[in-house]
C-alpha cells in the first residue's frame, strides 16, 4: 500500500483572518511504498475533475485559488472538501465538528478574547454544509466513495493547524520569522506522518511557496537521529529521503504541487474551505457591530482600507489589535 500525502496552506499572507496548514492522506492499495506516485485524477476521472469543463455532476479538486472567489462562493470548494472527508470518515454537522474532526478544536476561553470567532447563545457554531445542501454532499460523496473503491483509493481524515491572529503574532515576534512559523506547522504535519504511518514509508508532498531550496537542515532538526538521504534540490523541487530503523519517510518541497499531487490539492482546499467557515463569522461579527462598514476577506489593499475605518470603533468594542491585526 502508498501511503501518498500532501501540505499546503491557506491565509499565509492576510492582515485579519487565521493562516490554516492542511494535510491530506490518500492510500493506493495496489501499489507498493517507493511507488511514483500516479495521476489520481486519471484514476479517478469518472467522478473527479480539475476544472469547470465536462459533467457538472463530477466533483472538483483544483488549487484552491481556482476554486473559490467571493463572486463564486463557496459551494464548488465545499462539494469536493467535504465529499473527501466523508470519504475519510469525517461527516461534520457544524463548524465546531468540523474544527475537532481536523485535530483543532480551541478552547471556549481563548475564543472569548476573539469574539469575531467565538460562540454564543445567539450565535452558536454554523451549520455544515453551508453552501451545498446536505443532500448534494451525500450524493457526491455516495459517487466519490464507488469510483474510490474501483480505483482501489481510500481517504484518511484530514488534519490542520488553524493559526488565529493572537498565535501567529506571538509566534512571528518569537521566531522573528513568518516563514519559520510558518513551517513550525508544516513541520508538526511531518512528525505525524511518521509517527502515524512511517512503518508503511509514506511519500508527502509539500506546496513550496519561498525562495529555499535546502530542507536538509531543518529536517535534521525536527527529526534527530534520522539519516536523511538528499534525492535532489533544485528551482522546482527539493526531495530527501529519511530513514531510521524500519521507519521511512519520502518528502518533497516542489513548487505549485497542487497541479500535480491530489492531496496538494486537497490539503490547499481543506485549508482554503477552513479558513473561509471562520472568515464569514468574523465579517458577520464586525457587519452586526459596524453596519456601515463593508467587510474585507483580509487580503492586502482591502485589509488597510478595512482597518483604517474600523479603527474608530475598535476601543468602544474594547478589542485589543494583537489579536485582531496580524502581524507582516
Amino acid at each position: 500500500m502508498l501511503i501518498y500525502a500532501g501540505i499546503d496552506e491557506a491565509g499565509y499572507g492576510p492582515m485579519f483572518g487565521p493562516m490554516v496548514v492542511a494535510c491530506s492522506v490518500l492510500t493506493l492499495e495496489d501499489l507498493d511504498p517507493g511507488t511514483e506516485a500516479p495521476d489520481l485524477w486519471q484514476r479517478l476521472h469518472t467522478t473527479v475533475r480539475r476544472d469547470g469543463r465536462g459533467r457538472r455532476d463530477r466533483i472538483q479538486v483544483n488549487d484552491s485559488k481556482k476554486l473559490y472567489t467571493p463572486a463564486k462562493g463557496l459551494a464548488r470548494l465545499e462539494e469536493g472538501v467535504l465529499a473527501f472527508a466523508a470519504l475519510g470518515g469525517l461527516r461534520p454537522a457544524n463548524l465546531a465538528q468540523w474544527l475537532e474532526g481536523l485535530g483543532e478544536c480551541p478552547e471556549e476561553g481563548r475564543l472569548a478574547q476573539m469574539p469575531w470567532y467565538a460562540p454564543c447563545s445567539d450565535r452558536p457554531w454554523d451549520p455544515l454544509p453551508s453552501a451545498c445542501t446536505g443532500d448534494q454532499i451525500t450524493i457526491v460523496a455516495s459517487m466519490l466513495r464507488t469510483a474510490a473503491r474501483v480505483a482501489a483509493v481510500r481517504s484518511l481524515q484530514p488534519r490542520a493547524a488553524v493559526v488565529f491572529e493572537d498565535q501567529f503574532n506571538q509566534m512571528v515576534t518569537t521566531m522573528r520569522s513568518k516563514a519559520a512559523m510558518s513551517f513550525t506547522f508544516v513541520a508538526r504535519h511531518l512528525a505525524h506522518l511518521w509517527n502515524e504511518h512511517g512503518l508503511s514509508h509514506p511519500l508527502v508532498v509539500v506546496d513550496r511557496q519561498s525562495g529555499r531550496r535546502n530542507y536538509r537542515e531543518l529536517l535534521a532538526m525536527m527529526f534527530e537521529a534520522v539519516e536523511i538521504q538528499v534525492l535532489e534540490e533544485n528551482p522546482r523541487r527539493s526531495a530527501y529521503f529519511l530513514r531510521h530503523g524500519e521507519r521511512a519517510m519520502t518528502v518533497r518541497f516542489e513548487v505549485e504541487a497542487e497541479m500535480a499531487h491530489m492531496p496538494v490539492a486537497l490539503a490547499s482546499m481543506t485549508a482554503k474551505y477552513t479558513r473561509e467557515l471562520l472568515m464569514a463569522r468574523f465579517q458577520a461579527w464586525f457587519k452586526q457591530r459596524a453596519p456601515h462598514i463593508r467587510p474585507t476577506a483580509g487580503y492586502a489593499t482591502d485589509a488597510r482600507r478595512f482597518r483604517e475605518e474600523i479603527e474608530p470603533v475598535l476601543g468602544e468594542l474594547a478589542i485589543d489589535t494583537k489579536r485582531l491585526v496580524r502581524m507582516a
